[in-house]
């Protein structure tokens, strides 16, 4: 009998890796319009001698008039503030093409149409976002996301704990929960395919802790609320960046904001927004008066607002650390009375992927 269990175990393991390959698949396959959305693409222009750069074309947003548009990052379709309006966006992105850093087999899905320009001169940011307009008959109308499907119209705010997905080009549908609100955090990567040198100072972002929910590539991915049975995710950030241990989103409602859009999809019939906590919204004005000073502590890439590690679920200010050997015993232990904790998360990064082989 545990002959045939263990067979049984086996058999169901490859079953489920191979499961995942086909998913992780199909997010950097090539695919026939219209097509759908949570998938490989580039900036035609995102490429040079030296190396081509792929990101995430993550969801349908249309505009007053009704225009139809890709939402992704600055850094994924407008190249970190380098492109120019009307740039092609295609897909599948460059470093998933046969041969490598080439435009064989791919299309033009949209051109680039708005972004948010990135501020790398010590000022806040609070978003990394772009819109491309859509190509008639290209893109899957209802705006269609791999392995998570259409979404709702109806966003939510980002709360502590709650249940997040997206499916994205590099690690395709995960699942997490946000850890942290209201983060201040430095992130890296921005410049050339990726491979830039220059850093930008974001606000009011959030934190997802979680070694797996994303990876290089990812970025541009419309993070979601996880659903009810037979209900549509509701729209909630817009991923960027992350670390080893990471992943930084950006709450929607401001990206919608900076953009003037909105999303593809009918209304969710009940709205899932966590009510606000006081005592959350106390805890990130002292953390707010007290910015800069956080973020400028030997070792920190970063702050915001978690639930203490006590397990008590009392707010407390979060430093993120960029290794373990940051040296703890230096830094402040309570501002205004509320108590700080750490957590090591290494630095953070925009989440493009490159290949370093001559273009084609």
């Amino acid at each position: 009998m545990k002959k045939y269990v263990s067979q049984f175990a086996v058999s169901g393991l490859v079953f489920l890796l191979w499961g995942a390959t086909l998913s992780l698949a199909a997010n950097t396959a090539q695919q026939k319009p219209p097509i759908k959305l949570g998938t490989s693409g580039s900036n035609v222009k995102d490429i040079n001698a030296s190396f081509c750069c792929t990101g995430t074309l993550g969801s349908l947003v249309k505009d007053k008039s009704g225009n139809l548009y890709i939402l992704s990052n600055n850094h994924v379709l407008a190249r970190a503030n380098a492109g120019k309006v009307g740039e092609a966006i295609m897909q599948r992105g460059y470093v998933d093409t046969v041969p490598v850093c080439s435009n064989t087999g791919t299309i033009t899905v949209a051109n680039l149409s708005k972004f948010v320009k990135l501020n790398f001169s010590g000022g806040n940011n609070s978003v990394d976002a772009a819109i491309a307009k859509i190509v008639s008959g290209q893109v899957n109308s209802n705006g269609t996301i791999l392995q998570v499907g259409a979404v709702s119209s109806t966003t939510v705010t980002p709360s502590v704990g709650l249940k997040v997905e997206k499916s994205g080009r590099t690690t395709s549908k995960t699942t997490g929960k946000i850890g942290a609100l209201n983060v201040t955090v430095n992130v890296t990567g921005y410049g050339p395919c990726g491979l830039g040198t220059k850093t930008a100072k974001f606000v009011k972002q959030f934190q997802i802790n979680s070694s797996t929910f994303s990876g290089g590539g990812d970025s541009g991915s419309l993070i979601v609320t996880q659903p009810a049975a037979g209900k549509k995710p509701n729209p909630v950030g817009l991923l960027f960046a992350g670390s080893s241990t990471s992943t930084i989103g950006s709450p929607i409602n401001t990206v919608l904001t900076a953009l003037g859009v909105s999303f593809v999809g009918t209304p969710a019939e009940a709205s899932m927004q966590a009510a606000a906590d006081p005592e959350v919204d106390r805890v990130s004005q002292v953390k707010d008066r007290y910015d800069d000073d956080l973020l400028n502590l030997p070792g920190v890439v970063g702050h915001g607002v978690a639930l203490s590690k006590d397990g008590s679920g009392r707010p407390v200010i979060v430093l993120f650390l960029k290794d373990n050997a940051v040296s703890v015993e230096h830094l402040p232990t309570t501002i205004e009375g509320v108590p700080i904790e750490t957590q090591v998360t290494g630095e953070f990064r925009t989440r493009i992927n490159c290949n370093h082989t001559a273009a084609k």
